[in-house]
């Protein structure tokens, strides 16, 4: 599903981009990496070297195990291999097979052939979000690949682009054309007509966005240059349609509004269609040098995006509502799109529900999912495909409508459709799961993104202490589980569904492992495994987390809401909306953390907070970091929170739970929280009172900079991003002036200096608190928006890139775990109704293992003196407080311990301290071992008093294969009067 709102609803997000920022910024991180290459040869002559650090993709490529849906309901078995949204398509007659794919954010990809694989041929460009792409046959000795950047779908994570881009050797080399035009936009359709020379080029032009792991989107884009542009010599020079040509736009009293679609009839290439959002679709039967709008019968209501298609004398245009849900209306011209006639809209019911169609209640997205082509094979033109959330053919002109997937076998939320030049009336489907074929003649879908590797991740969510499983969040493709000891083909499973949004293990027992989904009409949706994230439960943990939520009163959650793991009580999570939510079992079940709002104010989850971090060193500390949103009457501030409390909630003794510190008003005066959109807080893992604060937006334009750090737990605030002057462009040694969405304090530099920021085009990297930055993305990762970056406590880093995946950086951390036991997806323990402290645990301890998790559980591993095991205990203290004093046996109270690692655990006897008398274990069902993870085992403890005052023992569990060993439970006790 898209999770992006309605265009109306952000265009005061709009604060511009400077002629020529982007590829300011991207020329700076072209020199930083070219300084840098420079600097390790020249540390090559020297003394050793330390480790080669690099930047290795671990995919999805592809996803395995997704069920398509389509409005909420699954269809069909599982899809063969997924990846992320495919956004254009074009095939090429003159080879077979031979094909091109354009991706929301990662990249151009060619298929030499039907047997070849897809390769990227786009990545040394300065961007890979593509909106569209055109292809001239008529050129030798090579055909001409025109990319239109940007992609136009309207979504706040539809990236924006630097222009039009042609390679005329098959994307060997590329020109870039119109960059001082489209820089700060994106290119939603493009139109070629090749029959003249120099050519002339038709561009449809809209807003682009930059996003967050949240979806915190900021509108980077200029609404002076929407609309439809048009060069007459091959894309060397571009004339705008000024604002008024297409009549009056609804948006903007000066501004054109975006163009949607545009496209020419092959067999009379001077008619050209175009659809303008809010306005229309109009004809130019003069190669665009006058316009007529189109008169559509019974077209009411307002008109939202469309889309056009034209092919010997036949027009099609499919319009959708003003509300960007349904769609108003299909139509067809059997003269190029002098007259209309109004056709059927296609629907499908899919379980309960109806997707797509001209009702507001169905599920259907026209704002966010069209494409349209007429089929080639089919000379009457009446043969015409379309895509919405769901994809449908007519061979009648629109009178009649076929469900190409009633039963799945592709993906929902249709973005691009090519017909097949080697196959009549077969095609190609490009949507949010990737690219896919439609087989004319046995009706079968056949997914083809085994190399396509252009997964949109949202988070990512690395195991503790195994380096070889990975959790992430993926757009419209769910939560997947990434296993190292698979194939790469098939080391990227989907373990939960829809849209996935934050992903963590639980700090300290990893067993346990959480995300969020995309927040609905309903409410606020988690999830949570109890087997190492390879299965996941939603449904009564969200359904408490909405009661919680309305128990609150609370306005709502942003889109991908945040969570966070507790650092020193297992099973203990923070969920963040308005307020905070605490759980204490693994999110079996929720409560107030707080009664406070935490956000600037707005009655929705536009303000929502976006982040929730609890410092690593001290989890009494936390930071939460709200939106802004201009959704409302007057701009809502992004917010900053700090609190001491975050170890506290609401309860008898403290009604109103934590108390929060608004810290927003102690940034630099030169930061207007809602003039720009705060991204992320990263906390230094050493010291709570040090944290980085990023930000989104073009300094050149906001007059801000990207990176602020406190060292006093927010009480003041210091620019850390190179530029505290504001310099445009910024120094050389300075992060370049773009967008940074997330940020990292690396745990593997005991000064906390290190800092990873993760930015619309890439990772930079200080290693001096932010004086200096330098590119980072070391050769591996091209100009991709990063999403998140975090870090497992063995000190190994992973990036999510928001086109092309999931990175790790290798060459830096320790080699974790190597985990041998795979527990049951069935065999996981109850959740303990309180926090469960690790006894050694600090915040730079390495995390306990995690058996690599799989359907089925291993043998028991034969005890050795020489593994290590690491031993979960379920409470921190045993209390028997309140015992009358007259010998009577209070009730009995338990310690559970959990096998945390792949090795059998060996116990020797229990022993305790002090008032041992007192205590008395009355069941030990440990005996002397303990089965591999995730065994269970328990003593049982009865105390008697025998006179007034506090008693206190300890009691030691000795297992023989724990360094950590004896583990210690406090003991205590209050004999009162009888």
């Amino acid at each position: 599903m898209a999770r992006e709102t309605f265009f109306r609803s952000r265009r005061g997000l709009n604060f511009g981009v400077p002629h020529g920022a982007y590829r300011k910024a991207i020329a700076h991180m072209r020199r930083q990496e070219r300084d840098s290459v420079r600097s390790n040869n020249l540390d090559m002559a020297g003394a050793a070297l330390a480790p080669t650090l690099a930047w290795n993709a671990l995919g999805p490529m592809p996803l395995l195990n997704e069920i398509p849906t389509f409005g909420g309901v699954a269809l069909g078995p599982a899809l063969a291999g997924v990846t992320g949204r495919v956004t254009a398509v074009v095939t090429d007659p003159t080879v077979s097979g031979r094909m091109f794919v354009g991706t929301g954010d990662g990249g151009v990809w060619m298929r030499a052939n039907a047997a070849a694989a897809f390769v990227p041929i786009f990545d040394l460009e300065p961007t890979v979000s593509i909106g569209a792409l055109a292809l001239d046959i008529t050129t030798s000795p090579n055909l001409t690949l025109y990319v239109g950047s940007g992609e136009g779908n309207g979504s706040s994570d539809s990236y924006y682009g630097q222009g039009l881009f042609v390679s005329s050797d098959l994307g060997v080399s590329w020109t870039q054309l119109g960059a001082s035009h489209f820089t700060h936009a994106s290119i939603a359709s493009l139109a070629v007509d090749t029959t003249r020379t120099p050519r002339t080029i038709y561009a449809a032009v809209t807003y682009g966005s930059s996003a967050n792991r949240a979806d915190a989107s900021w509108v980077e884009g200029d609404f002076s240059q929407n609309g439809l542009w048009r060069s007459g010599d091959g894309g060397e020079s571009w004339i705008p349609y000024p604002a008024g040509t297409f009549g009056a736009c609804p948006y903007f009293t000066s501004d054109p509004c975006p163009a949607d679609s545009v496209a020419i009839d092959p067999a009379s290439p001077t008619a050209v269609l175009v659809s303008i959002l809010g306005v229309g679709v109009f004809r130019s039967s003069n190669s665009g040098f006058s316009w007529t709008p189109a008169t559509l019968p019974n077209l009411t209501g307002g008109i939202g995006r469309a889309s056009v298609a034209a092919a010997n004398g036949v027009a099609y245009a499919i319009v959708g509502a003003s509300d960007g849900i349904e769609f108003a209306g299909f139509y067809k011209s059997a003269n190029d799109g002098v007259t209309w006639t109004r056709a059927s809209v296609p629907s499908a019911a899919v379980g309960g529900t109806t997707i797509d169609g001209s009702s507001s209640s169905n599920f259907s997205q026209s704002f966010f999912d069209q494409t349209l082509a007429i089929d080639s094979a089919d000379p009457t033109g009446a043969t015409v495909a379309f895509g919405g959330v769901g994809i449908y053919r007519s061979t009648n002109s629109g009178a009649n409508w076929t469900s190409l997937a009633p039963s799945g076998g592709t993906h929902s939320d249709q973005h691009a459709i090519a017909f097949d030049p080697a196959a009549a009336h077969s095609f190609y489907l490009g949507n949010d799961g990737g690219l896919y074929r439609f087989d004319s003649g046995t009706l079968a879908w056949a997914a083809l993104n085994a190399s396509i590797g252009v997964a949109q991740a949202q988070s990512v969510g690395p195991h503790p202490g195994d380096n070889t499983v990975v959790l992430a969040g993926f757009q419209d493709n769910g939560t997947g589980r990434y296993n190292a000891g698979q194939p790469p083909a098939s080391s990227w499973t989907e373990v939960d569904n829809l849209d996935g949004g934050f992903a963590l293990f639980d700090t300290l027992n990893p067993l346990f492992a959480y995300h969020s989904f995309a927040t609905t009409t309903a409410g606020a949706w988690v999830s949570r495994s109890t087997d190492g994230g390879v299965t996941f439960n939603s449904a009564a943990s969200s359904a408490a987390l909405q009661t919680a939520m309305a128990t609150a009163g609370d306005a709502g959650a942003a889109y991908f809401p945040p969570l966070a793991s507790d650092p020193a009580l297992a099973q203990r999570v923070l969920f963040g909306a308005h307020s905070v939510y605490v759980s204490h079992d693994a999110m079996a079940t929720w409560s107030q953390q707080t009664t406070q709002d935490l956000t600037g104010g707005c009655n929705s989850g536009e303000c929502g907070l976006e982040d929730l971090e609890i410092a690593p060193s001290d989890h009494t500390k936390a930071y939460a970091l709200a939106m802004q949103t201009s959704t409302t009457f007057r701009p809502t501030p992004f917010k900053i929170f700090t609190t001491v409390q975050a170890d506290m909630q609401v309860s008898v003794g403290q009604p109103e739970g934590a108390h929060w510190t608004d810290k927003t008003a102690q940034l630099p005066p030169i930061v207007f929280p809602d003039s720009t959109q705060a991204t992320g807080i990263a906390i230094d893992p050493f010291d709570s009172s040090v944290a980085y604060l990023s930000l989104s937006g073009f300094t050149s334009a906001t007059g801000m900079g990207h990176i602020f750090v406190t060292t006093d737990f927010g009480g003041s605030w210091t620019q850390a991003d190179g530029n505290p002057s504001l310099q445009s462009p910024p120094p050389a040694n300075a992060l370049p002036d773009v967008p940074v969405l997330r940020l990292l304090v690396d745990r593997n530099d005991p000064t906390a200096m290190t800092v990873l920021a993760a930015t619309d085009i890439g990772i930079f990297r200080t290693t001096d608190g932010g004086t200096t930055w330098s590119s980072f993305n070391l050769g591996a990762i091209p100009a991709v928006a990063v999403f998140d970056i975090e870090q497992n406590l063995n000190g190994v880093i992973f990036a999510a890139t928001h086109g092309r995946g999931i990175f790790e950086l290798s060459g830096e951390g320790s080699p974790g775990i190597s985990p041998t036991a795979t527990p049951s997806s069935t065999g996981s323990q109850t959740a303990a109704s309180t926090p469960t402290p690790l006894i050694t645990a600090t915040a730079t301890a390495t995390a306990t293992a995690s058996a690599t998790a799989t359907a089925t559980a291993s043998a028991t591993a034969t005890p050795t003196a020489t593994a290590t095991v690491s031993i979960l205990l379920s409470a921190g203290e045993l209390d028997f407080s309140g015992a009358p004093n007259n010998g009577s046996v209070t009730p009995d109270r338990t310690v559970t311990l959990t096998n945390l690692s792949p090795t059998t655990a060996v116990f020797s006897p229990p022993t305790k301290d002090g008032d041992a008398s007192n205590f008395v274990v009355i069941n030990n069902t440990c005996l002397t071992s303990l089965a591999p993870a995730p065994a269970t085992c328990r003593y049982t403890v009865e105390f008697t008093a025998n006179a007034l005052g506090s008693f206190a023992s300890d009691l030691f569990v000795n297992v023989t294969n724990d360094s950590s060993s004896p583990l210690d439970v406090p003991l205590i006790a209050t004999g009162t009067s009888p």
